[in-house]
């Protein structure tokens, strides 16, 4: 799938979080097979044999162990990297067994400079206690940027624990907002840094010698601006604050995450959800991945998730856009893996993970009613054969059948196909993304003409170029007989863009289409 979406949103996703199966020496599921995926990765990591019989009771001790997981996500972090954009970040949470190998194939793909950050993640507190050695409560994500130098600094919002510190006034109320003031003192005197040593004068005239927190240029500005307030204890002696205002507060995210929500809370989510318990099994909770996207998305991002599971992510960014109005998009990829036998997904009607994370995200639109400007919906894409004839490569000796096989195949279309694939497939291959907007083209006699366009109006790419020029569209129709007065009708250009099949292009209409537009076939 990853490769389907290689040419519509290469550098153009500003975040990946993901979430892969963890090498836990049990079986998982995404090899890149997708007829059996479970047993084609099983046999070919020697864990069974051709009958299904395990090999061994202890995968782990197989010399593929690692380098069999390693195999698989390496294809899949090389195309990733290529998807984000140049101030993207990836995230990947994953845990001790395959933390260190996992941390040095990102330095191969992304580059050991472009590591922002290990962060520790708690993901439980409390029990534990049937441990041999430790009880495990933390996991990783790994976060790298595609471009180091292209990342501007990273700050999160403030909670609403933080935001009721925020209590005085002053006559910047209207515009900067309440605020609370914070010691002007260097935070580490014992290590102090060359600029920041020097007398600052207090209002009734005396110094104070110190380590501040900002050279003094910065301070005498912060000082100009109403910004640096002076108190006086009871023995006279000065105190140097500065004011920090609500509409101006950020926070610098931290490296350890315990202040966010738990796995317990992510199986809590799933189930208020579902009205059931144990639909999947450790579900990444909302917060914790809302938190990730609070600083590093903006309001416009498009965010992917290719090990999707339950959705979770999905959910993430609905929420988020709730919380600022924002109009992010998020795109979820999951393989169709089984949901175990006489589990509570099968007793809910789930076969499959990917219909967990359907069903998840439809439930959760229902909970939100339409976004201001935009709406809640989502589509779904399945992925199949491709519509069109695959030529097959004959020995030179062969030269006959080879023939006959390709003036069999004139109109490379398969037998079956349907509409609306195709037009989704030639999108993808023409380089749109997935929402684009198809039409029908009115007014047509005979033919069935459809409009296919994308606004890329946030494509990085594109953010110099006039309004006009990011908006994209090309015209596809696939009758198998074209009206040349149904295609002057279109008032084609040499700026257009049209698709057809061969079969029903005449000679003569092929060559005036031409020297009018930019004409493709099928």
């Amino acid at each position: 799938m990853l490769k389907l979406l290689y040419k519509p949103y290469f550098g153009r996703i500003k975040v990946i979080y993901t979430d892969p199966p963890y090498n836990t020496g049990n079986d998982f599921v995404y090899p890149d097979n997708y007829a059996k995926p479970l047993d084609t990765y099983l046999q070919l990591s020697g864990q069974i044999d051709a009958e299904g019989n395990f090999q061994t009771s202890n995968p782990e001790t197989s010399g593929r162990y690692h380098s069999a997981w390693l195999s698989m996500m390496y294809p899949r972090l090389f195309l990733a990297r290529q998807l984000l954009t140049e101030d993207g970040i990836i995230f990947v949470s994953i845990d001790d067994r395959e933390v260190y190998n996992l941390r040095l194939l990102m330095n191969e793909i992304f580059g050991e400079e472009n590591c922002l950050q290990q962060l520790v993640w708690q993901r439980h507190a409390g029990g534990g206690n049937d441990a041999r050695h430790f009880a495990t409560d933390h996991e990783y994500l790994l976060v790298y940027a595609k471009n180091l130098n292209a990342i501007d600094r990273l700050r999160r919002p403030l909670t609403d624990k933080e935001k009721a510190g925020y209590t005085e006034k002053d006559e910047h109320y209207a515009t900067r907002g309440p605020y609370k003031t914070s010691i002007f003192l260097a935070m580490r005197p014992d290590n102090p840094a060359p600029g920041l040593r020097y007398e600052i004068a207090c209002p009734d005239g005396t110094k104070v010698l110190n380590e501040w927190k900002q050279k003094e240029s910065r301070f005498l500005q912060a000082k100009s601006e109403d910004r640096i307030v002076f108190k006086q204890n009871r023995k006279g002696e000065w105190r140097v604050e500065y004011k920090l205002y609500l509409n101006e507060a950020m926070r610098v995210p931290r490296s350890l995450l315990s202040k966010v929500e738990q796995n317990s809370k992510g199986r809590a989510q799933l189930r208020e959800l579902f009205n059931r318990d144990g639909i999947f099994s450790n579900p990444k909770p909302v917060g914790l991945i809302k938190h990730l996207l609070q600083f590093s998305t903006s309001r416009n991002s498009i965010v992917l998730d290719f090990f999707a599971g339950s959705c979770t992510t999905a959910q993430a960014v609905l929420a988020l856009n709730r919380e600022d109005s924002g109009r992010r998009q998020f795109i979820m990829v999951q393989l169709p893996e089984q949901t175990p036998e006489k589990s509570a997904a099968r007793e809910a009607g789930f076969e499959t993970i990917a219909e967990i994370g359907k069903e998840r995200i439809r439930r959760v639109c229902e909970s939100m009613p339409a976004l201001a400007g935009g709406d809640c919906g989502f589509r779904v894409f399945t992925l199949t054969e491709s519509h069109f004839c695959q030529e097959e490569r004959l020995p030179a000796e062969d030269l006959q059948t080879y023939i006959a096989q390709l003036e069999s195949t004139v109109d490379p279309l398969r037998e079956g196909w349907r509409e609306v694939d195709v037009l989704y497939e030639v999108a993808l291959k023409e380089g749109y993304p997935l929402d684009s907007t198809i039409e029908k083209v009115a007014g047509l006699e005979m033919n069935t003409v459809f409009c296919i366009t994308a606004e890329l109006g946030q494509d990085a790419r594109l953010q110099s170029a006039p309004t006009a020029d990011r908006r994209r569209m090309f015209y596809l129709c696939l009758d198998a007989e074209l009206l040349a007065e149904d295609v002057a009708r279109l008032g084609l250009s040499k700026e257009s863009v049209f698709i057809c099949r061969d079969v029903a292009l005449t000679d003569t209409l092929a060559a005036n289409l031409a020297l009018q537009c930019c004409l493709k076939t099928l």
